[in-house]
């Protein structure tokens, strides 16, 4: 009975022994015949390699995508698709890929299309077998071959959906993140189907740049995002001059469907006239083919996301608002700023929940002459609102980027608790849309009320600012 005992005990630990030093005793590039011309050191790679993976096979695998990514240089031919992509084995739609130093401590998250969603946004043409992301076992491999798992979250909200990737950073990629201008390159590697021996798609994160702010500042810095344009980039040097006006020091301009050249103008005003007031992200994907699921938006959950995880480690607050709508503070507080800090502070807190004032047109069927002269401001087109704010499902948010996880248009999904705010205190002025007659909640026959307070607030500090922007006094 001893001598079976001591077999066995020899046997498990011999397995253990084994299992904890493969990676020093396998041939690792066997199934790699086609790129093993490109390495002339594989035993300088394995050196210091970590075993991930759940088997293996599985960690076999991805020792070997590791070595062959750390052997590419930066613009090798690797025929891998680069974000924004469908990955190479079609269970994959990216749209976009950033880092973060405030999500999960330091992370690289992929912005993907839901993947009910892929057969509809893809062009028909294009075959795709989408898979959920807990179908799949997915990795992230750095550029010098450093691998770490990742972790996914299907988002779904009514008709708003999302998928996130995330994966920590190595240490290796955590060191680029303090070098100034640099880039991670980073590969999606998937070991859901075993008989694939390189990456699936691949990304090129720029490094986010902090904007620090002295310790003895009574500023924090406020960020503003627009969703996604829909050509109405002539609306946006009011939107941007009023929200300076009240506090914010930051917009990002998701740009889709603004390609003429009024759009370009503007920026390149504020960029000689404000450097860095104002970024542009490119959010057009129509080199891909995609359409999105609902026609009146494009991606904007996405976006929303994209937002959040490329300009949080940046701001200690960022909204994400449609050109109509307008954050407004409300006497005594005159910026946005005032009433955070007397109202906040310090508190750890989600978003705080920005109630819709709907501010419609005076007569439901029609515009008045002074509501269709779109040489105004919006803020003075229309003064009539709903009697009551509207509480029932558009509300937009503040955002602590540092204390949320995931969003829809609408709504905080996943972070800490949201605020009420006192309505004497803020509003979100929500206008009738600019160039086109909709139904507003609350503003039906005899349903409005006269409100010119935002005009009178602000109208004439606009129109200076928007003067001064462009040297015409």
């Amino acid at each position: 009975m001893s001598f079976v005992l001591f077999i066995l005990i020899l046997f498990i630990s011999l397995t253990v022994y084994i299992y904890t030093n493969y990676q020093f005793v396998t041939t690792t590039l066997n199934t790699h015949t086609s790129y093993s011309s490109q390495f002339s050191s594989i035993s300088r790679l394995t050196d210091g390699w970590k075993p991930v993976g759940h088997t293996i096979d599985e960690q076999n695998l991805l020792h070997d995508m590791s070595i062959v990514v750390a052997a590419w240089s930066e613009y090798a031919e690797d025929n891998i698709p680069k974000v924004p992509s469908l990955s190479a084995d079609g269970h994959l739609l990216v749209l976009s890929a950033a880092a973060s130093r405030i999500r999960y401590g330091v992370s690289l998250t992929f912005i993907t299309v839901y993947p009910t969603d892929m057969k509809t946004v893809l062009p028909k043409h294009i075959s795709s077998h989408p898979l959920s992301s807990n179908q799949q076992s997915l990795w992230c491999i750095f550029s010098d071959g450093s691998v770490t798992p990742v972790y996914t979250y299907d988002s779904k909200y009514g008709n708003e959906r999302v998928s996130l990737l995330d994966c920590p950073l190595s240490p290796f990629a955590n060191d680029q993140l303090w070098k100034l201008n640099q880039t991670i390159r980073v590969y999606l590697a998937s070991t859901t189907t075993k008989d694939r021996k390189i990456p699936i798609l691949k990304a090129f994160v720029k490094v986010p740049v902090v904007s620090v702010t002295p310790s003895n500042s009574s500023q924090e810095s406020f960020t503003l995002c627009t969703s996604p344009l829909h050509n109405k980039g002539k609306y946006l040097v009011q939107w941007i001059e009023f929200h300076r006006l009240v506090g914010f020091r930051k917009f990002i301009i998701y740009n889709t469907t603004d390609t003429d050249d009024y759009l370009s103008t503007i920026i390149n005003i504020y960029t000689q006239k404000y450097p860095g007031l104002v970024d542009v992200v490119q959010w057009n994907f129509s080199t891909l083919g995609l359409v999105d699921v609902l026609p009146t938006r494009y991606f904007q959950t996405e976006a929303l996301h994209d937002c959040l995880i490329r300009y949080g480690d940046q701001s200690e607050w960022l909204g994400m608002l449609d050109l109509d709508e307008y954050i407004v503070p409300l006497p005594p507080y005159e910026t946005i700023v005032d009433y955070v800090h007397a109202n906040f502070g310090r508190r750890i807190i989600g978003s705080i929940n920005l109630w819709s004032q709907f501010f419609c047109n005076k007569n439901a069927s029609t515009y008045t002459p002074e509501e269709k002269d779109t040489n105004r401001l919006t803020i003075e087109r229309f003064s009539f609102r709903a009697r009551n704010r509207h509480k029932r499902g558009r509300e937009k948010y503040l955002y602590r980027p540092r204390f949320v996880q995931y969003l829809s248009i609408h709504h905080q999904i996943v972070g800490l608790s949201k605020q009420h705010p006192s309505e004497k205190h803020i509003t979100l002025a929500h206008y009738v849309s600019m160039n086109r007659l909709r139904t507003m909640p609350g503003c039906g026959f005899n349903e409005t009320v006269e409100d010119s307070g935002v005009r009178n607030r602000f109208a004439n500090r606009v129109k200076t600012t928007i003067a001064t922007l462009m040297n015409k006094h």
